[in-house]
């Protein structure tokens, strides 16, 4: 049974929307509220799957909303209902999985709830594949055993910035200047949120539970369990220093396979590549 909350600040919108998601057997509705900051107290008990929120609410939008939500709940599948179609860029940054129009057509609804059902389902029949990733040498991304091929350069590039950032919280501005700066700032806005959408598609098509949120004009990268050189690296090479444990020394040394994000000439990786670099150096010198 999926769990699902909805949020509108009309009350009888709401209810109707109650009425309607009723007939589906599969959802449940765990949570109705016209006050969104309510729902933000009280979603540790929700737990829900998804969401249906409207966009235009007072104190706190639906976008907003969505941010908050998928701060608490990354896996969390929103969708927005509004009467109001301009919303749908803002809405698609936070990762939504439908936009639809007020008033609600109940084939309409019964689709949104179709795609929202199959993506649930599909997620958790992932849950137990691997993902790997390769940070020193060739960039290169696992999931399972078969490597993530993509068609452009510049989600792929977005990708490994956004792992260099290890889970941090990342202004879109400074990701456009970091990566597209020769671009006009709308201009590179718009390569940015092209090419989050061409790293989500990826993902999602390769089967990889890994996602990027949105919230306060900043971007993040949530990843499930990684098996990944780098932070693999980083725990022997510490154990090393503090223990002195040859054994530790040498699988570091073994997962050196490269310079960091070796072959690409993205400026922004070059202080951590040298850093690499010479954390490799100290430890062929304290090994032999």
């Amino acid at each position: 049974m999926i769990r699902t909350i909805l949020v509108d600040d009309e009350p009888v919108i709401l209810e109707d929307l109650k009425l309607m998601i009723k007939d589906f057997k599969n959802i449940e509705v765990v949570g109705a509220y016209t006050d969104p900051q309510e729902v933000l107290q009280e979603l540790s008990i929700l737990r829900p799957d998804c969401a249906f929120l409207d966009i235009e609410m007072s104190d706190l939008n639906g976008i907003e909303l969505a941010a908050k939500l998928s701060e608490k709940y990354p896996d969390i599948e929103v969708m927005f209902i509004t009467a109001y179609n301009h919303y749908a860029t803002q809405a698609f940054e936070v990762n939504a999985i439908e936009y639809i129009l007020k008033p609600v057509r109940p084939e309409r609804l019964a689709k949104a709830i179709t795609k929202i059902s199959q993506k649930i389902k599909y997620r958790k029949s992932l849950a137990h594949v691997s993902l790997k990733i390769r940070s020193f040498g060739n960039f290169e991304v696992f999931v399972g055993h078969k490597p993530i091929r993509w068609t452009r350069t510049k989600p792929r590039e977005l990708l490994a910035y956004l792992l260099q950032n290890d889970g941090k919280w990342v202004d879109k501005y400074k990701i456009c200047d970091d990566l597209w700066r020769t671009l006009k700032p709308e201009k590179a806005l718009a390569s940015l949120q092209t090419a989050v959408w061409a790293i989500r598609k990826t993902l999602s098509q390769s089967g990889c539970m890994a996602k990027i949120n949105y919230a306060h004009d900043s971007y993040q990268l949530n990843l499930p369990e990684t098996e990944w050189d780098l932070q693999q690296f980083d725990d022997a090479y510490d154990i090393f220093l503090r223990t002195g444990l040859a054994e530790r020394g040498k699988e570091a040394e073994l997962l050196y396979t490269g310079e960091y994000l070796n072959g690409e000439d993205w400026l922004w990786a070059d202080l951590i590549r040298e850093s690499y670099a010479q954390k490799y150096r100290n430890l062929k010198q304290r090994l032999y």
